[in-house]
């Protein structure tokens, strides 16, 4: 009846859970609902609706392969409508033609009207004779003009002063970057004709701003190094890995297109594929280490038994615990989280513990007489209360860890307690059960629980002394020479190195200086959007704000009347740009070669207050030498071929440059409407209010950086959140709460041991393994570089309830045998310590055969705690015993098997006919 009713009930939680239990795939879900960041981050969703993307980020070896990857790409991922629902890679800024030249500060465009004053004549002159060789020969003038008459106008010249009052020696020195960079290209041009791609050197002869005379819109980094497409995805139902069909769509649509450009490096990265990946990762891994756990924890068990059935009796009972945990949780948490899932792994590495003492005792028992029910009995009673001890302590541990602020941790807690103590229900009414149908009329031979003929330890037992000194010298070295274990707060640690999106987030930010990660502000006006951009922009921590205040600059008026002044020198200028005269390589190469003796002259030729730099002068010096060479090498035809080429392009691109000043300079006020739809929708919410993504200087994924960064951003908004605020606090959350809930446990540990033993000595001896235990595993974390981090920090508790299981299990002996505690191993007590150690050790030791690197380090943590508990109990612990008087208990006479014992209600199994080995 009761293995019926077991199974019922299992049957029942089992369909309960199907039906009802819900899964927390977010991770704010896991944080106090009540945090202002979690409040703040819930309201930005609300107003401006999904704000994370998968990112896909290219690095090509050149930008026009960058331009084409972006077009194939994303071309193909508009036609897979079943995966994504928007794709990004361009900004499309149509609505602000017109009005490009008013995002140029009043003072960037004074200084554009004063380049186009001194080069007026220059570039009227071009537009009469557009091509390369009359473009050298204006060069070769003016700086004729400069050393001559030591003046700075023209078109290497720098401008006047901007406004009243200002010193013209303030000016710059002598400009040249406009001809390092025109000898730059043409030795590109020259020297791989077959992969060249044309790049502006113009922009430097305007105002050296790359994003003004750009009308393309691709979303690139400040440098163009990478470029990126933002996809929004549609996720595949509601687990954790929702994104991983979109994710592994898109990668696929990828490695398509690279087919076609093999020189184009791509992937995908952002928050949801950073998390996806992690959830994949987990979970293969954790799958597989499941499996060989229950395949290794098979045969230990028929190796330790020497028989199969009654070790399968023991992971029914497991499994029967497991059922009913799942039901429970799903009547009372309601829904499982990132961090909470991970019960049923701790369960079956640490619920089994139960029933291996029980069913290893009663082995003893039955061993030594025949009747099934005196042995049952005689086993549950000696060994029920540590068991019962020892479940309740591990409880508690994870109770304690329950009263965190972080809430995802929170419920982890209370499903791995009430999961420990559905374990022990099971041990002590299905476990017996099942034993009574396979075995009461069963005859079991003697040495069914022989693992060990003699005392392995009996050799060292016996040179106490020397013993005990090596442990307290080596122990004591090691915490005074070995250092304390470090926190790794880098969250992209966890993960396996060659991870997908771990690879492009680090390459995004060591090649950029960028994240994935943002914070997130939001303000009610337009003004105060722009005041507190600039604050933002003050703060050490802080790289840059996007939000839509660049977008509707301030000043317009200014702007407009600056902008209409450019008209004067643009309006009328028309030249024939598309048929430049044929290349003739002799007078190119008498120019280039006029040019480079000016550019050695001795520096007391040049105006002293206006002589480029010698850098300068060294990198236009070095690109001139670089194309003489170059074409000393080509023939005549190729070269005149190639030149052709090049000025074609160049002149184009000065036409394109010429037209959007042309096209810009009457400009009327650009207002929201004129924002492209994209940033409007990103940034301008549905309440009409604003936001703001502020992305940090260093590297967002350390603690000191993210620390500052959070903190800066504080003062100046207290509501201030995104992933780098929440992961921050989650972070500092975990770490408290596992702190607090294993001091807590510790109290409330030894209160359950006091009240199991009743005396202060044997409570003291139950705490050694968890005193010399952690003590070791600190020691052999700094052997092993082993760091702290947020996976395998749940080691807390589960090390607490192991070596104190383990403590309380040999005093428990003790009380009832004292030197059957002091050879631990010679008897069941000490065996089932060992199998015990054995299944956990094994259980989670198959961790590490996951790539994931948390995963992977709590495997190895964990093997390392428990093998340090275990050690210190069969060991240290007997040692300590061999030294303190024999404990004879007062109240019952040295005939009595139970001797010692605590629990009132024993006499039955304890009558004077009951023989034991003992």
């Amino acid at each position: 009846m009761t293995v019926l009713l077991a199974v019922a009930l299992a049957v029942l939680s089992v369909w309960y859970t199907v039906s009802a239990l819900k899964f927390a795939t977010s991770r704010n879900a896991m944080a106090s609902s009540d945090a202002p960041y979690i409040l703040a981050d819930q309201e930005a969703g609300k107003d401006f609706g999904s704000l994370s993307y998968l990112v896909v980020v290219i690095e090509p070896p050149a930008l026009e392969q960058g331009k084409q990857f972006v077009q194939a790409l994303s071309a193909r991922l508009r036609n897979d409508t079943q995966h994504f629902q928007e794709v990004i890679e361009t900004i499309d800024s149509s609505s602000l033609d017109g009005k490009k030249l008013l995002y140029l500060k009043p003072r960037e465009l004074r200084d554009l009207e004063q380049r186009l004053a001194d080069a007026q004549d220059f570039i009227y002159d071009l537009s009469e004779e557009p091509g390369l060789v009359p473009l050298l020969s204006l060069i070769n003038q003016e700086i004729s003009r400069a050393l001559v008459s030591k003046l700075t106008e023209g078109l290497l010249g720098t401008s006047a002063p901007s406004s009243v009052g200002e010193d013209p020696g303030d000016a710059p020195s002598l400009d040249i970057s406009f001809l390092s960079a025109l000898f730059t290209e043409m030795n590109s041009a020259l020297t791989a004709p077959e992969t060249y791609t044309f790049t502006s050197p113009w922009n430097s002869f305007f105002l050296k701003d790359d994003d003004l005379f750009s009308q393309e819109g691709y979303l690139t980094s400040k440098d163009d190094r990478f470029f990126f497409i933002l996809v929004d995805d549609r996720p595949q139902g509601d687990s954790f890995v929702k994104h991983n069909a979109a994710i592994r769509a898109l990668r696929a649509h990828i490695a398509e297109v690279q087919r076609d450009f093999p020189n184009v490096q791509a992937g995908v990265t952002g928050g949801d594929a950073l998390n996806n990946d992690e959830m994949v990762a987990a979970q293969r891994d954790t799958v597989l280490a499941t499996l060989l756990a229950l395949l290794s924890v098979a045969v230990l068990f028929i190796i330790a038994f020497r028989q199969i059935w009654r070790p399968l009796l023991v992971v029914a009972m497991l499994m029967l615990a497991l059922c009913w945990t799942l039901g429970f949780t799903t009547l009372t948490v309601g829904q499982l989280n990132i961090l909470s899932i991970s019960f049923l792994p701790l369960l079956i590495g640490l619920g089994i513990d139960f029933g291996i003492h029980l069913l290893a005792r009663y082995g003893e028992e039955r061993a030594a007489q025949p009747d099934f029910d005196t042995a049952l009995q005689t086993a549950f009673v000696r060994t029920g209360p540590g068991v019962a001890a020892a479940a309740l302590t591990t409880a508690l541990a994870f109770y304690a860890v329950a009263f965190t602020d972080f809430r995802g941790l929170a419920e982890l807690g209370v499903i791995a307690g009430s999961g420990m103590l559905l374990c022990l229900l099971a041990s002590l009414t299905v476990m017996p059960a099942m034993l009574a149908i396979y075995e009461r009329h069963r005859h079991v031979p003697a040495g069914v629980w022989q693992a060990f003929e003699h005392d392995p330890l009996g050799s060292i037992m016996r040179i106490p002394w020397l013993t005990a000194s090596l442990i307290g010298l080596a122990t004591l070295a090691g915490i005074v020479l070995l250092p304390l274990p470090k926190f790794d707060y880098n969250l992209l640690n966890l993960q396996a190195k060659d991870t997908e999106s771990v690879v492009w987030e680090n390459r995004l930010h060591d090649g950029s200086g960028r994240s994935s990660w943002y914070a997130l502000s939001i303000v009610d006006s337009l003004d105060e959007l722009r005041r507190r951009t600039i604050r933002f922009e003050a703060l050490p921590a802080v790289e840059r704000v996007d939000s839509i205040a660049s977008l509707v600059p301030e000043d317009q008026e200014v702007r407009i009347s600056l902008a209409k002044e450019l008209s004067t020198y643009v309006e009328e200028i028309e030249g024939d740009w598309a048929n430049p005269e044929p290349m003739l390589v002799d007078d190119l190469l008498t120019l280039l070669s006029k040019i480079r003796f000016k550019l050695q002259r001795d520096p007391n030729d040049w105006d002293a207050g206006k002589r480029p730099s010698e850098a300068d002068l060294t990198s236009a010096r070095a690109a001139l030498r670089a194309v003489q060479a170059r074409l000393d090498n080509l023939t005549e035809e190729a070269a005149t071929r190639l030149l052709n080429s090049f000025q074609q392009q160049l002149m184009a691109d000065f036409a394109d440059k010429l037209a959007f000043l042309q096209d810009n300079a009457n400009p009327t006020p650009i207002t929201l409407d004129d924002v492209p739809p994209q940033l409007r929708k990103r940034f301008v919410g549905k309440s009409g209010r604003y936001l703001m993504q502020v992305f940090a200087r260093d590297n967002i994924w350390e603690r000191e950086a993210m620390q500052a960064f959070v903190r800066q951003l504080q003062t100046l908004d207290a509501n201030v959140t995104g992933p780098p605020v929440i992961a921050f606090y989650s972070i500092q959350q975990i770490q408290q709460g596992y702190a607090r809930g294993g001091f807590y446990a510790m109290l409330v540990i030894i209160g359950i041991i006091i009240l199991l033993f009743r005396r202060l000595k044997p409570t003291s001896l139950a705490l050694v393994p968890v005193l010399f235990g952690g003590f070791w595993t600190i020691a052999g974390m700094a052997l092993l570089g082993l760091d702290l981090n947020m996976a395998n920090l749940i080691i807390l508790p589960l090390f607490l309830g192991i070596a104190v299981d383990d403590g309380i299990h040999i005093v428990h002996r003790m009380l009832e045998s004292p030197k059957a505690a002091q050879a631990p191993l010679a008897h069941s007590t000490g065996k089932a310590i060992v199998l015990t150690s054995l299944t956990t050790i094994v259980g989670f030791g198959s961790l590490m055969i996951a790539r994931h690197n948390g995963i992977f380090s709590l495997g190895l943590l964990s093997v390392l705690a428990v093998a340090c508990s275990l050690v210190a109990a069969l060991v240290v612990l007997p040692l300590i015993l061999r030294f303190l008087p024999a404990h004879v208990p007062a109240s019952s006479s040295p005939q009595s098997p139970c001797s010692g014992m605590t629990m009132p209600d024993v006499s039955p199994p304890c009558s004077a006919e009951l023989k034991t080995k003992d």
